[in-house]
């Protein structure tokens, strides 16, 4: 069994889908403990959880600890089982932060899958369903990966009830170091709105036309709540705003220009080159360079050793795995 302690580095979720899906992937048991020991709320939430169970409902065996607010679990699975699932969060917590700790597996699952999830698909802190269709499905499409995505309806704080439906062919990520580059003038964006007047998002869109973007998208979002989310992108670099109250549209994009623009001339967007690590890591030989290293890329590397027993390499913001 590999220990796992949910303290190290930033000591958030990450840590604990990271460990799970790996645990799945290489069938080996897992203990975690001091489960998100520096958050504000420590111990599993509801969206944890939910990624949690759906990780023992696709590679089966057993999972103990899996309890809202708990501060360990073990797993120890038997075997991946592609096929049909549904998973409902409960929450508004992130439907994609599921999806994500669910696709290595399917992808090395013997047969297709199709998941249908329920919860959150625009949270602050987590990718929304645009970056995800937009930006992080094709650059695993890039590496090989046969994904499909729908969103059937969007999910905002504090209800959630979003949906969103994935197909997953088997199909392991291969090893990649050409990622297409977009130029800056060929950025695009996305406005998604819920129950908010359409002149926040006119407003929203007047900051990307003043500074030459103008293949700016809005879309009316049916949903239990109110929300508002930007994100703009190119190619394998995006970036993405929620908008909140007391925060003005011209602000928020602002916000989204600003961080996209700072991404600069590089192969995938900083929060991207964390979430390819375990695609690197599978595919091997496979490098990109990205806009800065976040304190999740040295945690997310040091499970993965402890799974996979892959090196890493980090030339200043170029990450290689051999």
């Amino acid at each position: 069994m590999i220990e796992i302690d949910g303290s190290h580095g930033e000591g958030g979720g990450q840590i604990v889908r990271t460990a799970l899906t790996l645990s799945a992937l290489t069938n080996t048991p897992v203990r975690i403990f001091n489960i998100r020991a520096k958050r504000d709320k420590p111990g599993l939430r509801p969206q944890h959880l939910a990624a949690a169970k759906a990780v023992r409902s696709i590679a089966r065996g057993i999972l103990e600890g899996a309890e809202e607010d708990s501060h360990e679990l073990t797993y120890a699975p038997s075997g991946i089982i592609g096929g049909k699932y549904e998973f409902n969060i409960g929450t508004a917590g992130s439907s994609i932060l599921v999806a994500q700790t669910i696709l290595p597996l399917l992808l090395s699952a013997k047969k297709p899958s199709e998941i249908k999830i329920t919860g959150g698909t625009h949270n602050p802190k987590a990718p929304s369903y645009d970056y995800f269709e937009r930006v992080f499905l094709p650059a695993l499409g890039n590496m090989g990966c046969e994904i499909e995505a729908e969103m059937f309806r969007a999910g905002y704080y504090p209800t959630g009830g979003g949906e969103i439906r994935l197909k997953v062919k088997p199909s392991l990520p291969k090893p990649t170091d050409y990622w297409t580059r977009v130029p800056f003038p060929q950025t695009q964006a996305i406005i998604s709105l819920a129950n908010l007047p359409m002149l926040i998002a006119v407003r929203e869109k007047k900051i990307f036309v003043h500074n030459n973007i103008n293949k700016v998208y809005v879309r009316a979002e049916e949903c239990n709540d109110k929300g508002n989310s930007i994100l703009a992108y190119r190619g394998f670099v995006g970036f993405q705003v929620m908008g909140e109250k007391g925060k003005t549209s011209e602000k928020v994009g602002e916000e989204c220009f600003n961080g996209i623009r700072d991404e600069g001339d590089v192969d995938v967007d900083h929060r991207l080159a964390d979430q390819l690590l375990i695609y690197a890591s599978l595919a091997g030989k496979t490098s990109y360079k990205t806009s800065r290293i976040s304190s999740h890329t040295a945690t997310s590397i040091n499970i993965i050793w402890k799974f996979l027993k892959k090196a890493f390499s980090i030339d200043g913001t170029t990450i290689k795995v051999e």
